[in-house]
C-alpha cells in the first residue's frame, strides 16, 4: 500500500523472488488523474518497469527514492507525488522481504 498517493492511497503487487529481487510491480488499485498519474499502470506507460530485477543488492536503500530527490528513479513528468509513492512503498516491500525472509520462505507444517 502506498499511503500517500496525490489523490488516495495506491495498492500495489509486488513481485519479489527468493534472492530478494523484485520480480515486477504493478498497481492493482488507484484514483490517480487521468493522463499524469495513472501514468503508473503498465498499459498507461513502462514507468513501472523500473524496479523490475531491482533489489538491495544492486541498488542501496539510500537510492530507493526520485532523482530529484537524490536517487535512481525518475518522476513521471505532473505526477511526482504520485511517483514517489510508489518508488516509497516498493522499497517497504523489499524491506519487509528482507526483514521477513525466513519465515516467508519456510513452508508451514500446517495442513488443511
Amino acid at each position: 500500500m502506498a499511503p500517500d498517493g496525490y489523490v488516495a492511497p495506491l495498492t500495489l503487487l509486488v513481485g519479489i523472488d527468493d534472492t530478494g529481487k523484485i520480480t515486477g510491480v504493478r498497481i492493482a488499485e488507484h484514483r490517480e488523474t487521468p493522463g499524469l498519474g495513472d501514468k503508473v499502470e503498465r498499459d498507461k506507460s513502462d514507468w513501472i518497469t523500473a524496479f523490475t530485477d531491482r533489489s538491495f543488492d544492486d541498488t542501496p536503500e539510500t537510492a530507493w527514492k526520485l532523482a530529484r530527490d537524490g536517487g535512481d528513479y525518475d518522476h513521471i513528468s505532473g505526477a511526482t507525488i504520485t511517483s514517489r509513492a510508489v518508488v516509497n512503498a516498493t522499497a517497504n516491500a523489499l524491506r519487509y522481504y528482507n526483514a521477513n525472509r525466513e519465515a516467508l520462505l519456510t513452508p508451514s507444517d500446517e495442513t488443511d
